[in-house]
């Protein structure tokens, strides 16, 4: 049974203490991002050491600051970045909490369900940019500066700022068949509409690829729409899945 309706005021008490929640777990997890941003930082640099092992150059991972307040903006960069990551589940947790009432006994069904699965695709997103992405980009840029003549070398700054929006970009866009799965077994997206529409799916999907990726290259955006478009027919299938349980 649902609870009974709340004045306007308190739902704007509840969303106030909602971002309050939210915002305390990611300003934690910054506080231990931060704390550790010696082992963050071996960690961000390890696909470069990747990229140029593989490119037959020095295995250095050396990064410039050439800015007075380089470092500093990093280690804030870094730490929200942490903070976000460690703190996912929890937040997750506080906004299922607070969507909780609104929904009726089939939502909230799906809802626990959804957030893990959520937490996991986005966690398999960043490592696969990680482990597999992340190198090759690296290594096609230095390769790239090779054949022009030029010599590498990155500054801190962007290189961290490079790595996380493509480890943010790739865990987000892994989340893709999730939101197809869950639109399909609300009623909302249809198999057979979605199917008819591939064409106009693909553009929409190269438009999300160059608005995710750091770079507008051709290179980084092939890496991403790839993929992207892989995780679409994996929502497709998962599309035709929901409908056969909604069926049942």
């Amino acid at each position: 049974m649902k609870d009974t309706e709340k004045p306007f005021l308190d739902h704007l008490e509840d969303l106030r203490g909602l971002i309050l929640r939210c915002a305390g777990a990611i300003g934690a997890g910054a506080i231990v991002g931060v704390s550790g941003i010696g082992k963050v930082m071996e960690f961000l640099r390890e696909p470069l050491l990747k990229a140029q092992a593989e490119g037959g150059g020095a295995s250095s991972g050396t990064l410039l600051a050439l800015q007075v307040t380089d470092p500093m903006t990093v280690t804030l960069q870094i730490g929200l970045g942490a903070g976000i990551l460690l703190s996912l589940p929890l937040v997750l947790y506080f906004v299922g909490d607070y969507l909780l009432p609104a929904l009726d006994v089939r939502e909230r069904r799906l809802l626990v369900p959804a957030f893990l699965a959520g937490a996991f695709l986005f966690l398999l997103g960043a490592l696969f940019c990680y482990f597999f992405v992340l190198p090759q980009a690296l290594a096609f840029f230095q390769g790239f500066n090779r054949w022009l003549g030029l010599e590498t070398s990155w500054t801190m700054a962007s290189y961290t700022d490079f790595v996380l929006q493509m480890l943010l970009g790739f865990g987000l866009s892994f989340e893709l068949p999730l939101v197809m799965v869950l639109l399909g077994r609300l009623g909302l997206l249809q198999r057979e509409v979605v199917a008819r529409h591939r064409r106009h799916a693909v553009v929409a999907l190269l438009v999300v690829a160059a608005c995710v990726t750091p770079t507008s290259d051709p290179f980084n955006l092939a890496l991403m729409f790839v993929p992207l478009y892989g995780l679409f027919e994996v929502g497709l299938a998962g599309l035709g899945w929901a409908e056969r349980k909604a069926g049942a």
